[in-house]
């Protein structure tokens, strides 16, 4: 050790230590967490280190350590009371501490004695007791969390804008598809009017048809020198029948491309309902996953909401918008389930009029289910 290391460590240090410590000096005045011990020959170094203290984290400060400076004043030959006086302050507040330290030299210091020098160093420590800088570390921390969570809220927020417009969007297309079923239901309506005054055209011409046929077989008892000019006219009518027949068939080919027509229309509109499910099942897995995150929301909240009275009253605010949206949702989907409903009867009756097309005519069958449309119309489009 070199003549400058022996002068700074080699006396024996005497029993009577003074130490500066956390929260000795009055309330709210702490240290840095170091315990001295003062020499006969008046040098001050470390004796011990306080667990969790300022020292302790900051880590650079050893025991044997010898106190030089407080704040750039020279304090080497002081008492500790003056010391004392200097480390202790106001919890919170800072203080440089200059340190002289016994190291290893190297080759370039010539001008060491034993292969050892004394090197000085500064260390700047924060004043406060652990349990003062356990709480200013938990503060850190909550600060952190805190952040943390109103990030998370405004994602969820975000969240929530982003239903709301698929909500809208799903309100468009329902009401878009009920201006096309009233466009459809208007077609059906004016193909029926069509059918019935065809139909009534019909029956007016069989009508005729028989009437002159049995005038025809009336005459052609009496008279039998008429022969010829009943042929002639036998003739007319059989052309007339055919006329007739070819008319029935032209009806009965309209009919069938009017079916298919509505066939295709229907498997359109169930094509529809199944593309709405399967929106309407996406939309309730969003649901559900927004209802989770929002109760995962809901309980961390709880936990820091005496805390944060502010953070509190804005996640309530959520929960109430997000109940409003799940009610909306509700509406919609219950919206859904009436036009699903609606199109069901629809098949049903398109269906049963096909059944009973050969047994009853044709303008009273799609009369009858005009009517029983209607009344289904009413009840599934009826909005509160």
């Amino acid at each position: 050790m070199s003549t400058k290391g022996q002068d700074l460590y080699s006396s024996v240090r005497s029993n009577d230590s003074m130490m500066s410590r956390s929260m000795q000096g009055g309330p709210h005045m702490s240290g840095v967490g170091i315990f001295f011990q003062q020499e006969p020959d008046g040098k001050v170094y470390v004796k011990t280190i306080v667990s969790g203290g300022s020292a302790e984290r900051d880590g650079r400060v050893r025991v044997g350590d010898v106190i030089c400076g407080v704040d750039g004043r020279d304090v080497i030959g002081e008492p500790v009371s003056v010391l004392r006086s200097l480390l202790l302050g106001q919890e919170g507040g800072f203080v440089v501490l200059t340190f002289a330290r016994a190291v290893e030299s190297t080759e370039a210091e010539a001008d060491a004695v034993g292969g050892t020098v004394i090197a000085k160093f500064d260390v700047e420590l924060m004043r406060g007791s652990p349990e003062y800088l356990a709480r200013l570390d938990a503060s850190r921390r909550y600060e952190g969390e805190l952040m943390d969570l109103r990030q998370q809220l405004k994602q969820a927020l975000a969240e929530e804008k982003e239903i709301a417009e698929e909500v809208e969007r799903v309100k468009r297309v329902l009401q878009l598809e009920r201006g096309a079923s009233a466009r459809r239901e208007k077609e059906i309506e004016d193909i029926r009017n069509s059918h019935q005054r065809e139909t009534q055209a019909l029956t007016e011409a069989c009508r005729r048809a028989e009437q002159v046929r049995r005038d025809a077989v009336g005459r052609l008892m009496p008279v039998q020198t008429r022969e010829g000019d009943m042929t002639e006219e036998l003739a007319r009518m059989k052309e007339k029948d055919r006329l007739r027949k070819e008319y029935v068939d032209e009806l009965r080919k309209r009919h069938e491309e009017e079916s298919g027509r509505l066939e295709a229309q229907l498997a359109k509109e169930q094509r529809a309902r199944r593309e709405e499910q399967s929106a309407r099942q996406e939309v309730d897995r969003e649901l559900a996953k927004s209802r989770a995150e929002l109760k995962r929301e809901s309980e961390h909240l709880r936990i820091i909401s005496e805390q944060d009275r502010m953070h509190r009253d804005r996640t309530e605010m959520a929960r109430r918008k997000f109940k409003e949206l799940i009610d909306a949702m509700e509406t919609v989907f219950g919206m859904g389930k009436e036009v699903e409903e609606s199109a069901v009867a629809l098949q049903n009756d398109f269906l049963g009029a096909r059944v009973s097309l050969p047994r009853e005519p044709l303008g009273e069958s799609i009369a009858a289910n005009n009517q029983q449309g209607e009344g289904r119309r009413d009840q599934n489009f009826f909005i509160a």
